[in-house]
């Protein structure tokens, strides 16, 4: 059980990175500005918000293709 949550934690902050960078190229050359910027708007959350979307999505798609993989396998066996 704890090395799921670890896999889904890592997979979790790596998609908030690279989605942060993907989303704000400034982050790699002035990270200093981009969270001045944050901290003046208050948007503390949304970096999570928009990750947590993408994550259920990708864990929607896992799901679907372990279970088709598992129904082939099960009538190869059979």
């Amino acid at each position: 059980m704890q090395k799921i949550v670890i896999r889904e934690a890592v997979i979790f902050t790596a998609l908030l990175i690279s989605l942060a960078v993907l989303m704000h190229p400034d982050l790699l050359s002035d990270p200093k500005e981009r969270f001045a910027l944050i901290e003046d708007r208050g948007n503390f959350l949304h970096p999570f918000v928009y990750t947590f979307i993408v994550y259920i999505l990708l864990f929607i798609i896992r799901f679907v293709v372990t279970k088709v993989k598992t129904f082939f396998t099960k009538n190869k066996n059979n």
